[in-house]
């Protein structure tokens, strides 16, 4: 009896470690496919990041490729903005000076026209003191006031201006031939006289009978074209 069941326990003892040791193994079998996925799952996300750090790679060569050349223009750029301070302080210290070199000799030239030189004189050196005002401007303005001058060297006019005449002030009619001689005559025509560049002063002719209407006439275009001698005298340069 004893025997019969042990036998009946034996055989079911093992069929029950036979039924838990399937079990096992399909659990293992479950849990190796199932690392088995997540192998694949994590292999492929790891490709994915392995493309885009290779991406990532090219792009950072690209950006310090670019960085280098934005680099170098930079480099370039401060020189060219360096170059051009000097060459701009350069021209703006030839301007000044030729601009002092006009008016030296806008002191020694005749004196016609005086208040409106000396405005435009003031104007230019307001216009380049300015350091808002771009250098292509005050080229203009100097090459400007330039002409003007140098027109005054081949035309010639008549206005009407004070002088002094020695102590006494007098409005007289001016006339300007180019930049060689200054020449007035009282309102009435009584007296005539010109300006004495050595002397700095105005002076009237010794002789009072130099008349200068007719010159006037001309210059005012009141009368016909025609040859007319001026007392000039002896031409002193500045």
């Amino acid at each position: 009896m004893l025997c019969g069941v042990s036998v009946v326990w034996s055989e079911k003892g093992l069929e029950e470690l036979a039924f838990e040791t399937l079990e096992n193994n399909q659990q293992m079998q479950q849990t190796t496919e199932l690392w088995s996925h997540d192998e694949r799952k994590l292999l492929a996300e790891i490709e994915q990041l392995n493309a885009q750090l290779n991406r990532l790679e090219v792009q950072s060569e690209q950006v310090g490729q670019a960085l280098q050349v934005e680099g170098q223009r930079i480099v370039q750029q401060k020189h060219r903005l360096t170059e051009s301070k000097k060459l701009r302080d350069g021209l703006q210290g030839w301007l000044q000076e030729i601009i002092q070199k006009y008016a030296d000799e806008s002191e020694q030239s005749l004196p016609f026209l005086v208040a409106e030189r000396e405005k435009r004189q003031a104007d230019l050196n307001a216009v380049l003191a300015d350091p808002y005002t771009p250098l292509y401007e005050k080229f203009r303005r100097v090459f400007e006031v330039f002409l003007v001058e140098t027109e005054f060297g081949h035309t010639s006019e008549v206005y009407r201006d004070n002088i002094q005449l020695g102590k006494e002030s007098l409005q007289v009619d001016l006339l300007r031939v180019g930049r060689t001689a200054l020449f007035f005559q009282v309102l009435d025509g009584t007296k005539a006289g010109f300006y004495d560049p050595s002397a700095k002063q105005f002076k009237l002719f010794a002789e009072s009978s130099v008349d200068l209407s007719r010159a006037f006439a001309l210059v005012r275009r009141e009368a016909a074209a025609e040859m007319v001698s001026l007392p000039v005298g002896r031409i002193v340069l500045p």
